[in-house]
């Protein structure tokens, strides 16, 4: 992204913090969305540079590699999570009602799944504060893991090129995305 008032390349970080500052109060869904996808689009050179990659988001390619806070402070990689097992990856907001529409849905995954290689990891991409993320999971009694650092979380997001929340991905535990959509995936394709 390239600010306009200075000519100067922004990193994708930078232009959020940018945009929080001066919007810090945007809270509606179809402007973060709107942001969100203003922030990601790529030029054609872009694409065609990342599509020759082999780490993407692609069902195939190597799952892009993260590390990321817990709302409990602690730090985790995707290689850590991929160690358990197979990991599923939902990126959402506070204010997305289709998150909150499978927030029973995520909970009955991880309880059956979790102890046989499962791990839900919730990547909250609404740039909400962790206290808010807290109050919801708190609210809606969420059990799977939530991983929201705020700014971190959209390098993330960017990386797996999600723009509409939810966006579920499946990482395999040897790194390759097996499953890329927006709506639940069935987990014993993979996991039986």
């Amino acid at each position: 992204m390239v600010n306009l008032c200075t000519n100067k390349s922004l990193s994708l970080k930078e232009a959020v913090q940018l945009l929080l500052m001066t919007y810090s109060d945007l809270k509606s869904l179809l402007s973060i969305t709107l942001l969100w996808l203003a922030l990601t689009s790529m030029t054609a050179v872009e694409a065609a540079a990342s599509a020759s990659q082999d780490v993407g988001y692609k069902v195939g390619q190597t799952a892009p590699e993260f590390q990321l806070k817990s709302l409990a402070g602690k730090t985790w990689t995707l290689a850590a999570l991929r160690n358990k097992g197979y990991v599923m990856l939902v990126f959402w907001a506070v204010d997305c009602v289709y998150c909150y529409a499978h927030v029973k849905d995520f909970n009955a995954l991880h309880a059956k799944y979790k102890d046989k290689g499962l791990t839900i990891a919730a990547i909250n991409i609404g740039a909400e504060y962790d206290d808010d993320v807290a109050e919801y999971v708190k609210d809606n009694n969420i059990k799977y893991l939530v991983l929201s650092n705020r700014l971190d979380n959209l390098d993330v997001a960017e990386a797996y090129h999600s723009v509409v929340t939810p966006t579920m991905v499946i990482v395999s535990p040897e790194g390759k995305v097996v499953y890329y959509g927006y709506s639940l995936p069935d987990i014993s394709k993979f996991i039986k």
